[in-house]
């Protein structure tokens, strides 16, 4: 399976949240969380096969 990993981090650069999944919903579902409280987001993908 391909997984992709996310890194979530504020408009400040404080880390907030990184986890890795083959699912864009899920993802998607879990960043629109946090930008409920934090708006300004930045998130990084990178490919996580090993």
């Amino acid at each position: 399976m391909d997984f992709i990993r996310y890194r979530v981090v504020d408009a400040d650069g404080a880390f907030l949240d990184e986890f890795a999944t083959n699912s864009p919903d899920f993802a998607r579902e879990r960043i629109d969380r946090i930008r409920q409280h934090r708006p300004d987001l930045t998130v990084t993908e990178t490919d996580d096969n090993r």
